[in-house]
């Protein structure tokens, strides 16, 4: 009943592990190109990677022989003995890339020497070796990968849509490429250069790959252990974002993934971030290899550290050093090595106490409507506007004082107190129900023109919204994209549309994407009107002169429901004059 698997099988099974998508190709020969000790790598890439996926080094190159032994199961040249396993500093080792690859693809490779006077080419299909040939090549390796999964069409029929199958190969490119600033790398995809990286310092290397926004976010982390060091960059508590996409942790320039680490650099920004916010992060740890495993997985992305708990406290204590260090948090500095010198007050001059002027008979709410009741804010108000007439109708005598207050809050009257009005809550609940009419009405949502603004956005915000172009320009938003620069030329209605804010609005609305997918426009109207709300009245609050003020409440106090947000939030407040006599008591 039991029997040894034939080897064409058991490869597939392996493969399986290794290669799941066109990005782990890239990944694995990327890493290949690294440890040969390349300068310079060429990535290119067609049809997401389905029909081609090429990468091109100038490293060591590969003898005759080692170019067929190469795609044997098992085969490295980074591990000899057991000790081995214990000092590991390159990227592979296991020797499982080259054999998985071969057995769901045609693959081709052209390799020499530097000291061979011609190179090697040989070609596998099925885990078999088809052919072996001298070549006129240059120094290094040439691995041509053609139509991945043809013979697994099961895997290949569940691979996803081009874009998303790009954004996962530029996700792997730039993990290595962060990893080896002194490197040149480059991406072609379909013909067109998407990546040309040449040797740099790390920060600029960064800002290549996240765009050039990135530097002003950016701030140093340091700290150096006996356990570990710690190095990179942080991102400022107000740049955090609800998407993922600038979050790299590299251990011996090796990246992983690990959501205990994770916790160390969110408890370092407690209080400082909203809830379900991510900080940038780029952030590197140097530890002997002794005190790390990294082959507790095939893909090599989860590590097992000897220190974990250790190195967690570090962590959390150099990400709130450095916040602290930058003025993101209340700190206090006891060295007073070359402070100047203070004077000591002199209390032999009187100095008076300043007069301040004030009119002791004003009152900010005597001006009442002799119309409003006593049934609750919603009530009066709509009940004044009805008295003294709408916006436009009133006159500087008549007119409701209206107050903003830290560029957040507007401060209006009722005759029982005075009513507290949460800007961006309101905006949200405004827009709330004008998208949902538009939506259970089946009209194509009202657009507003702008001058054409254009944002820099990281590569996985501008993936998730060209997947969905269609869908959103049935919405209303008109994108012109290209590379990781987003032109915005129209918006739904009421959206914030400043050019400090459309960042932070199409990073909300690339989140929004992200948790519905391809499914965004068939969710039920409530819940795409509730995601176009929240995105719209993000960015930054402008200060509203008094009409503008003034119509906000007005179009609140008009919505069927003006209290609470979509989600519940309250919107507004009502302060009674008792509870205000009682403050001031």
């Amino acid at each position: 009943m039991i029997q040894v698997l034939p080897g064409h099988i058991s490869n597939l099974i392996a493969a399986g592990e290794v290669v799941q998508r066109p990005a782990s190709v890239v990944k694995e020969l990327m890493e290949n190109a690294v440890d040969a000790g390349a300068t310079s790598v060429h990535v290119l890439v067609k049809d997401s990677g389905r029909t081609l996926i090429q990468v091109i080094d100038n490293g060591c190159g590969m003898s005759p022989q080692d170019a067929v032994t190469a795609f044997k199961r098992h085969a490295t040249s980074k591990i000899c003995t057991i000790e081995d396993l214990n000092t590991i500093l390159t990227f592979g080792f296991r020797g499982e890339a080259l054999a998985s690859v071969c057995s769901v693809a045609e693959v081709t490779l052209r390799t020499k020497r530097e000291e061979d006077p011609i190179g090697t080419e040989v070609k596998y299909a099925e885990s078999k070796l088809m052919s072996q040939t001298e070549t006129a090549t240059p120094n290094g390796s040439n691995f041509i990968v053609r139509n991945l999964f043809y013979n697994v069409p099961a895997r290949r029929k569940f691979l996803k849509s081009d874009s998303t199958e790009l954004r996962q190969i530029v996700n792997e490119f730039s993990r290595v490429a962060l990893t080896r600033p002194t490197i040149s790398f480059k991406l072609t995809h379909n013909g067109t250069d998407m990546y040309n990286l040449s040797p740099a310092p790390l920060k600029k290397r960064i800002q290549e790959i996240a765009g050039r926004e990135i530097q002003k976010e950016l701030v140093d982390i340091s700290v150096n252990t006996s356990i570990i060091t710690i190095s990179g960059f942080i991102g400022r508590p107000e740049d955090a974002r609800k998407t993922q996409g600038n979050q790299y942790l590299f251990a011996n320039n090796r990246f992983f993934r690990s959501s205990y680490f994770m916790k160390a650099i969110l408890k370092g920004y407690e209080g400082l971030i909203p809830e379900g916010h991510l900080p940038s992060f780029f952030i590197y740890f140097e530890t002997n290899p002794n005190r790390l495993d990294v082959n507790i997985h095939p893909s090599k992305t989860e590590i097992k550290f000897q220190d974990d708990f250790a190195i967690f406290d570090i962590l959390h204590s150099a990400t709130r050093e450095s916040l602290g260090k930058n003025s993101f948090m209340p700190s206090i500095d006891f060295d007073m090595e070359g402070a100047p010198e203070i004077p000591k007050i002199d209390n032999s001059r009187f100095v008076p106490p300043p007069k301040i002027d004030y009119d002791p008979l004003f009152n900010p709410f005597t001006r009442e409507s002799s119309r409003e009741s006593r049934e609750g804010a919603h009530v009066e108000y709509q009940t004044y506007q009805t008295s003294e007439s709408r916006l436009f109708g009133e006159t500087e005598s008549t007119r409701k004082p209206v107050l903003q207050v830290a560029g957040k809050f507007l401060i209006t009257t009722i005759k029982s107190g005075m009513v507290l009005v949460d800007i961006r809550r309101a905006r949200e609940r405004i827009l709330y129900e004008k998208y949902l009419n538009s939506l259970t009405n089946e009209e194509t949502l009202v657009q507003q023109s702008l001058f054409p603004v254009t944002v820099s956005l990281r590569n996985n915000i501008v993936s998730l919204l060209s997947d969905n172009s269609d869908t959103l320009a049935k919405m209303g938003f008109n994108l012109t994209i290209e590379d990781n620069l987003v032109t915005v030329n129209t918006l739904p209605e009421g959206f914030n549309h400043s050019s400090e804010s459309l960042g932070a609005v199409l990073d909300q609305l690339a989140y929004e994407l992200s948790e519905d997918g391809r499914d965004f426009g068939n969710k039920p109207k409530e819940r795409v009107a509730q995601q176009l709300a929240r995105s719209g009245s993000l960015g930054k609050i402008e200060h509203m002169n008094t009409l503008e003020a003034q119509a906000l409440i007005d179009t609140l106090f008009a919505c069927n429901e003006p209290t609470r947000t979509p989600h519940g939030k309250l919107c507004m407040r009502v302060i009674s004059a008792e509870e205000l006599e009682n403050k001031l008591l």
